[in-house]
């Protein structure tokens, strides 16, 4: 009599049920990149990694580092943050470009680079997107300007998407040449058409997201709000959030997007508007040219998007207050990547605006640094007091601009006319001066000083980027 082997209980169906115990003591001899993945497999798993914290919290971007800066004229975004003992310009030795990381946007970590490079300067690995599909959409081409937006939550998945954004072109020469049926047509339409790269798949793919709701006008309206000042694209909670003249919520889950209206006050005023996440979820901040800072909370309850003022204040007086010299010594210190890469690595090779700068040669007013630094590096201790700076006393013709928003606390970052870098805390209405954002040697760099784009970086130690790595010596070969 033949005796028949049983298969295996997985193979006839039967559900393989561990121990708790012993199914975290297989998951704890796991990498993080794969306790992160396994997180989302089924909600047992994910409760096991959570109540044993096998997966430590210091790997995900839940602290803030400091502030990534993009100075114009200068080849790399600088950083801004408490002072640490390792050089952050260390991280961009990695970068595999030849001028520098241009920074489209970011997530929980990972940069989206204009040269569809997604980059993680905390492990300093990288990966090249493939290029993107033939533009298609109802209207023409040059009518539109795409943005690609970058969503990563390490928590939820270990894996990346980048979605490419429609923006309406208000230059000009696209106005004028624009027909009166296209100028006439809603913005954005439905369906919206989106090309969306997913690190899962591999591959760009298409993908469809119907309005909810009104439309926020026509393209020519779209067109007339350029005057608008605003900045602020970000991911939250399974939606991604657009920035434009008006806020635009794209549900990834379910395919659908809603067109939020800014409040009135906003469009009567048109001040400078930042959009963002913080503590209590998406927050608007909107600040006049004499100082007036208003903070709405986005309410999303009950199905309904309705913007809450949750803080007004007149800044101006506080930033009077307040010495307004460029030499200015506070917690934070602005590390000055461009001078000492272009100090070690790049001499003769940048495009300067003085010509006959050699950083041996030439001394500026911020190149002393404090006798005294005192200050440790906690990237999550935050809890700022309120702090005065050491400065020399200048004009009193200064204003602020958005630097962006603490992601876990309820403070603003926000810069001077006089390139300082300032905390305000709206629930002491306290504007505490955290140190002296001015690059060294600027004025040597660029004809034209200002910030472009800065953002708050929450460094993540768990990707699934490959294990790439290219050094800063063969960045700088044209």
């Amino acid at each position: 009599m033949e005796i028949m082997e049983e298969a295996p209980l997985a193979a006839r169906g039967v559900e393989v049920v561990l121990p708790e115990d012993v199914l975290a003591e297989i998951l704890r001899r796991l990498p993080p990149r794969s306790l992160a993945a396994l997180r989302c497999v089924c909600t047992d798993w994910r409760s096991t990694i959570d109540s044993r914290r096998l997966l430590r919290a210091d790997l995900l971007p839940l602290s803030l580092a400091g502030i990534f800066i993009d100075f114009w004229g200068l080849r790399f975004p600088d950083f801004f943050s408490r002072p640490s003992p390792t050089p952050i310009s260390d991280v961009f030795n990695f970068f595999p470009l030849e001028k520098g990381p241009d920074i489209m946007d970011h997530c929980n970590g990972l940069f989206l680079l204009f040269s569809l490079l997604v980059v993680n300067p905390a492990t300093q690995r990288w990966a090249c997107l493939p290029p993107l599909p033939s533009h298609s959409t109802k209207l023409d081409f040059w009518f539109l300007y795409n943005q690609g937006l970058i969503v990563f939550d390490p928590i939820v998945s270990p894996h990346y998407e980048v979605f490419m954004i429609p923006f309406v072109n208000s230059e000009q020469y696209c106005i004028e040449i624009a027909d009166l049926v296209l100028k006439e047509s809603e913005w954005p339409p439905s369906p919206l058409i989106l090309h969306v790269f997913s690190s899962a798949a591999e591959r760009w793919e298409e993908r469809s997201f119907v309005r909810e709701g009104d439309s926020a006008g026509t393209v020519a309206y779209a067109q007339r709000q350029c005057h608008l000042d605003n900045h602020g694209n970000f991911y939250w909670r399974g939606a991604l959030y657009v920035n434009s003249y008006f806020l635009m919520r794209i549900s990834i889950s379910d395919g659908s997007y809603q067109v939020i209206h800014y409040p009135i006050e906003v469009y009567k005023s048109r001040p400078h508007v930042y959009v963002g996440k913080s503590e209590k979820g998406v927050y608007l901040a909107s600040l006049t040219i004499d100082g007036r800072l208003s903070i709405w909370v986005l309410d999303e309850s009950c199905g309904q998007f309705k913007w809450v003022l949750e803080h007004q204040n007149n800044l101006k007086p506080l930033l009077l207050r307040l010495n307004r010299s460029k030499q200015v010594y506070g917690p934070w210190i602005l590390r000055d990547i461009n001078y000492h890469l272009y100090s070690q690595k790049f001499p003769g090779e940048w495009n300067l605006y003085n010509q006959n700068y050699d950083p041996s040669h030439f001394h500026s007013p911020n190149d002393e640094a404090p006798t005294e630094n005192n200050f440790e590096w906690h990237s999550d201790d935050d809890d700022i007091v309120d702090n005065q700076c050491n400065s020399e006393e200048r004009n009193s013709g200064d204003y602020l601009t958005f630097l962006g928003f603490h992601p876990y606390k309820e403070v603003v970052f926000m810069s001077s006319g006089s390139m300082k870098g300032f905390a305000y805390h709206l629930k002491s209405s306290k504007l505490q001066c955290l140190g002296n954002l001015y690059p060294k040697h600027y004025e040597h760099f660029a004809e034209h000083e200002h910030i472009c784009q800065s953002f708050p970086y929450t460094p993540c130690w768990v990707d699934e980027l490959p294990e790439t790595s290219i050094s800063v010596d063969n960045l700088c070969q044209d």
